[in-house]
């Protein structure tokens, strides 16, 4: 079956944070907005079809997880990544962030130092300081072509100190769009190894590796490393799901799992909601053919945005992302201060885009784009940027 992806929305009337809460970020809510990470795509209609079966029940009280749902899991790490691993090993959370928050407080003390790569999502950042835990930052290296690569020898040197107890890998990469290569991994895991260094491996862009490039599993490098290393992922992204709060961690140490489960029960969160398991077990079994179709839309529209960069926006600097659906613009050669840029665009080009800032100092100067959207969107988008620089 061929999906259409470019089909026009309207999102105002659909509750949506991205259309009708910009206001809380951007000078109003009049803006074409590219920022928040959901697509302006319809879920797979396999999807739509399970979660109207279930409407059309008619009653939504508490409901526990069927084996099944967390068989799918199971069956698409094994299919898409090769990627073999057991359902007693996987824990349901309402979503990564709130589960890599709760492991930080769960498995570290308030002294623990935590490493993560800047320029990197936010949330990372928060989730860190707001537990009163200690942030190392391990920035990333940029290549004159804005390719983005470890810096090593800072790892290293930083993971020695016996406070650092763990290091959140964002793997593939937001907002720089690697797809960390697999000899990549390994020198992290080594490092992690040797220094007795935990890793939480936030994987939730997994699924939206562009042609030519290919996800690996952290914990797929080899049984020690999988020992170290926990695993966060989830439909939310590929399939559209995030308001359904449903993500899954994959605990290779059952002790710790159970620490995990014995607090979302004293949270009172261990249950998903009704349309949560029939949306995340439909999108994992009978949804791969939506899901490469998608790829290939969102890789149409990151060579559509390149080719206009190339063409219209000469000191734009701009390297296709390996993966995500999130561009990293860099606009440092127009000399603006991050409050400069930002109004530039919400001022000027009256869009609404992630500001690089957000993701830590070493992201000044970028905008961050999102691509998951008709054409249409994309093509509105990048002539509202267009115009804004032309007021320079």
């Amino acid at each position: 079956m061929k999906y259409n992806f470019n089909e026009k929305i309207d999102r105002k009337n659909n509750h949506s944070a991205k259309w009708s809460e910009m206001d809380k970020n951007f000078v109003s809510n009049d803006l074409w907005p590219m920022w928040i990470a959901d697509m302006d795509l319809k879920t797979a209609p396999e999807v739509t079809e399970a979660m109207a079966e279930k409407a059309h029940e008619g009653i939504f009280g508490y409901v526990y997880r069927p084996d099944a749902y967390y068989r799918s899991a199971v069956g698409w790490c094994k299919d898409r990544f090769s990627w073999e691993i057991e359902t007693k090993n996987l824990i349901h959370t309402p979503g990564v962030v709130p589960g890599i928050s709760l492991m930080i407080r769960l498995l570290t003390n308030p002294s623990d130092k935590i490493m993560i790569q800047n320029p990197v999502y936010y949330p990372f950042t928060n989730v860190v300081k707001k537990n009163n835990r200690n942030l190392v930052v391990n920035s990333l290296i940029k290549d004159e072509s804005g390719y983005y690569t470890m810096d090593y020898t800072d790892f290293e040197e930083k993971a020695k100190d016996p406070d650092l107890k763990f290091f959140i890998l964002c793997n593939p990469h937001n907002p720089v769009g690697r797809s960390w290569k697999r000899d990549e991994l390994e020198k992290i895991g080594k490092i992690c190894l040797e220094n007795n260094v935990r890793i939480i491996s936030d994987e939730i862009w997994r699924d939206l590796v562009m042609p030519g490039n290919v996800h690996t599993p952290m914990s797929s490098i080899s049984k020690e490393i999988e020992d170290i290393t926990i695993t966060c992922f989830s439909a939310a992204k590929t399939f559209n799901l995030a308001g359904l709060q449903a993500a899954f961690l994959h605990f290779p140490r059952l002790d710790e799992r159970e620490i995990m489960d014995t607090e979302l029960g004293i949270l009172d969160i261990k249950r998903n909601n009704p349309f949560a398991i029939v949306a995340v077990e439909a999108a994992f079994t009978r949804c791969h053919s939506w899901a490469d179709q998608l790829v290939e839309h969102i890789d149409g529209n990151m060579d559509y945005l390149v080719d206009y960069v190339s063409k219209n926006l000469p000191r734009v600097r701009v390297r296709k992302p390996e993966a995500t659906y999130l561009v990293w613009l860099d606009f440092s050669d127009y000399g603006l201060n991050k409050d400069e840029l930002s109004r530039l665009m919400q001022e000027k080009g009256k869009i609404a885009l992630d500001d690089g800032y957000w993701f830590g100092v070493e992201g000044e100067g970028y905008e961050r784009i999102n691509v998951a959207c008709p054409r249409y969107m994309l093509e509105e988008g990048m002539k509202r940027i267009k115009k804004a620089v032309n007021h320079l």
